[in-house]
């Protein structure tokens, strides 16, 4: 009855131990294990307690020889326990003693006879020698897991060295404790040599000088490095001219246990140069050194930001500036501008006045106070210093200006609002004579009106699509000369005002809505006449910043090619950085769709934006556009030629085609091949030309016109400058002639 009792508990108790060891095993090691050893222990205790009673019992109720058996088995089972139990001695201690009962009992029920009394000699002795070799056993155990630990962290180490070795960037360790360098691979040390005399040590001297001569806050860079919590962590350091970008991450074994940080170090001085000349150039005007619009535009809503902040707002337009651009030359009207922001600068110099170069011939000062009258007489004060004749060497050169007047909160709040209704004001300073300045007032709305009436004739051509155009500019290989795309460039014809220029009727479609529709238009029609072609030449569509981020866009480009025929790889979506500004998630999301159609994608423009390289990590254009204000200076200004430099040298990094806009003579072109930009476009390779099938009825209309507009003069003045003589260059520059 007892062993029918007995066994099912010895198994029982056995199996709960076994379960206890096992998740022992399989927990990590942390201080929470020694909580899990001593439940272990207590376990083997109870274990070895619940197998004695069997033993114990035998004993109490046998003869002097089977006693003496049991008790010679208790002695082999103890051994055997010991040495199972031996790399855990807590559980080997409570494993013999539970058997220290089963010889009391003995002693007791033998009364002390020799055999007894030998075995029991025995039984203590024994247990002497198994505990001391168990701990003898554990600790070699111990010592031999730890050894073998430590080899494979150190040769973990050794393959990371191995692999430091073989990068080919500049790459180094640090010791997390001392801060001081473990190892430097040859490409830091290349590195170091380069800026040795900006450092207090050499590069041949690296290994085990700290790393606190690269920081000028050393403090910082240790709470960084100390603490893997910390990594990764990048940054940029200034060394006096130089520039190190710095990146850390945290070296770890396979086990997750945290080694020291590794340093990768990369000399970026040109590349921020670049970086901020592009900055520089993306805010301010190259010519003038004034503010640029961007910038503008930036100050003047941080100022209304705050509800009832007063404001002033003068709109400058130079009075005959075309006249001596056209008859003095481009360089005599850029040195006149560049004397018109000097004089600016030199009356509005009071602190708080912002002057910019709104563009062309257009300038803005923000004053700092919206009162009328001293708005006023600053305008007639800036008005005088303008109106004083220039002289560069070639006789005297009179100009005026004309001013238009807003005040804020007044008459606006927001920035929009003051600038339209300044530019409302200086149409009326025209109207008056030229020479004028006038202040912003209700009745000048009917301007406004005059915007709503284009608006509606523009939302009915986009609905008949009579009088909307679309003109061809080819897109040129440099290597080759040949056209490799033609961009599309839409035209309105007015019924009562003749053509448009798209500087005035683009804006009035994206701020009412109809960026959609004239998208739609110029997509489809670009599409299904490219398709027509028999040279197969790409078409490049510009895309509206109001278009993108909807996710309406990829159906309509998809839609277009559909109905046309056209091979997705002919087609080429051009987009500006402003359009990646807002809702950058849904703009880039656009973008991927409809690259994922084969649709080619190009950034436009490049430099007059916020230029940003990031943006050319956020997508994978096909292809840069630099815009035409730095071809027109590349020749004559070496910062403008930087620039170009330096997005074409990244386009080449990126495996990204580079495209120059403007390129009006063969000096430019020259420039730009020299400069390594691979595509140019301008009217030194042909002006703007409708399709063949539209080439009639534009002739017509140019002919009954009732008035050619300034961009259609524009665009006459600079095809007859450009291209006089062209035809001999070209043949020159494409090597064909």
């Amino acid at each position: 009855m007892l062993f029918a009792i007995w066994g099912p508990i010895v198994a029982v108790t056995c199996m709960a131990r076994s379960y206890l060891a096992w998740r022992t095993a399989r927990r990590p090691v942390e201080p929470a294990l020694l909580s899990t050893e001593k439940r272990l222990m207590v376990a083997t205790g109870l274990v070895a307690a619940t197998m004695a009673v069997g033993p114990t019992w035998i004993v109490l109720h046998s003869d002097g020889y089977t006693r003496a058996f049991m008790l010679m088995v208790i002695i082999s089972t103890m051994w055997g326990g010991a040495l199972v139990q031996a790399t855990v001695f807590t559980s080997t201690v409570a494993f013999t003693a539970a058997n220290i009962p089963v010889w009391i009992v003995a002693l007791v029920v033998s009364r002390s006879t020799s055999g007894t009394l030998g075995l029991a000699v025995i039984f203590f002795v024994t247990i002497g020698i198994a505990i001391d070799n168990t701990r003898r056993f554990g600790r070699y155990f111990t010592q031999s897991i730890k050894r073998q630990i430590e080899l494979e962290k150190w040769d973990e180490k050794g393959r990371l060295l191995r692999m430091i070795d073989d990068m080919p960037v500049a790459v180094m360790t640090v010791d997390p404790s001392s801060f001081a360098i473990t190892y430097a691979n040859e490409p830091s040390k290349l590195l170091i040599k380069q800026i040795e005399h900006l450092l207090t040590i050499k590069a041949d001297n690296l290994v085990g000088m700290s790393i606190d001569v690269f920081h000028r806050h050393p403090a910082h860079q240790r709470r960084i490095l100390s603490d893997p919590a910390n990594l990764p962590y990048s940054a940029r350091i200034q060394l006096g001219p130089e520039v190190l970008d710095l990146k850390i991450t945290a070296v770890t074994t396979s086990d997750g246990d945290y080694i020291g940080p590794m340093l990768t170090w990369a000399l970026v001085t040109k590349e921020v140069e670049a970086e901020n000349r592009i900055r520089q150039l993306a805010h301010y005007d190259t010519l003038t050194g004034l503010p640029n619009r961007t910038s503008f535009n930036d100050e003047l809503e941080r100022r209304l930001a705050t509800p009832g902040n007063l404001a002033g707002l003068l709109y400058i337009d130079l009075d005959g500036f075309k006249l001596v651009n056209d008859t003095r030359g481009h360089g005599v009207g850029d040195m006149l501008l560049a004397e018109v922001a000097k004089r600016l600068r030199a009356v509005c110099s009071a602190p708080a006045m912002l002057v910019s170069r709104l563009g062309g011939d257009e300038f803005a000062v923000l004053l700092p106070h919206g009162n009328a009258e001293e708005a006023q007489a600053h305008a007639a004060r800036i008005i005088e210093a303008l109106s004083v004749n220039y002289d560069f060497g070639h006789g005297n050169i009179a100009i005026g200006a004309s001013i238009g007047v807003a005040l804020a909160p007044i008459h606006g709040e927001t920035a929009q609002v003051l600038l339209a209704r300044s530019d409302i004001a200086l149409y009326a300073a025209k109207e008056a004579g030229k020479g004028n300045a006038r202040l912003f007032t209700p009745e000048m709305e009917g301007r406004i009106q005059e915007r709503v009436l284009l608006e509606a004739k523009l939302r009915e051509a986009l609905r008949t699509r009579e009088g909307m155009f679309l003109f061809y500019q080819p897109i040129v290989s440099i290597e080759t000369g040949e056209v490799t795309a033609r961009e599309a460039l839409v035209r309105w014809y007015h019924p009562s005002r003749g053509w448009i220029a798209p500087a005035e009727f683009v804006p009035v479609a994206e701020q009412s809505g109809l960026a959609d529709a004239l998208g739609s238009f110029v997509l489809e029609t670009a599409c299904r006449e490219a398709a027509t072609w028999t040279d197969r030449e790409r078409i490049a569509v510009n895309i509206s910043a109001t278009q993108l981020g909807k996710g309406t866009l990829p159906d309509d480009v998809l839609a277009a090619l559909v109905k046309s025929g056209l091979s997705p790889n002919r087609l080429e979506i051009e987009v500006t950085e402003t359009a990646l500004l807002d809702d950058e998630h849904d703009v880039i999301g656009d973008l991927r769709r409809i690259r994922a159609l084969g649709v080619r994608v190009a950034l436009d423009d490049f430099g007059t934006g916020y230029s940003s390289l990031a943006h050319l990590r956020a997508f994978p254009f096909d292809k840069i556009k630099i815009d035409g204000s730095f071809v027109k200076d590349a020749v004559s200004r070496p910062d403008c030629a930087a620039v170009v430099r330096a997005v074409a040298d990244l386009g080449k990094r990126l495996g990204v085609t580079t495209v120059a806009e403007g390129v009006e003579t063969l000096e430019q072109l020259d420039c730009l091949r020299n400069e390594g930009c691979m595509e140019v476009q301008g009217y030194f390779f042909g002006r703007p030309m409708p399709s063949q099938a539209d080439a009639a009825n534009v002739a017509r209309l140019d002919q009954g016109a009732p008035n050619k507009t300034e961009f259609r003069k524009e665009v006459d003045n600079a095809e007859a400058n450009s291209m006089e003589g062209a035809s001999d260059d070209r043949r020159q520059a494409t090597g064909r002639g």
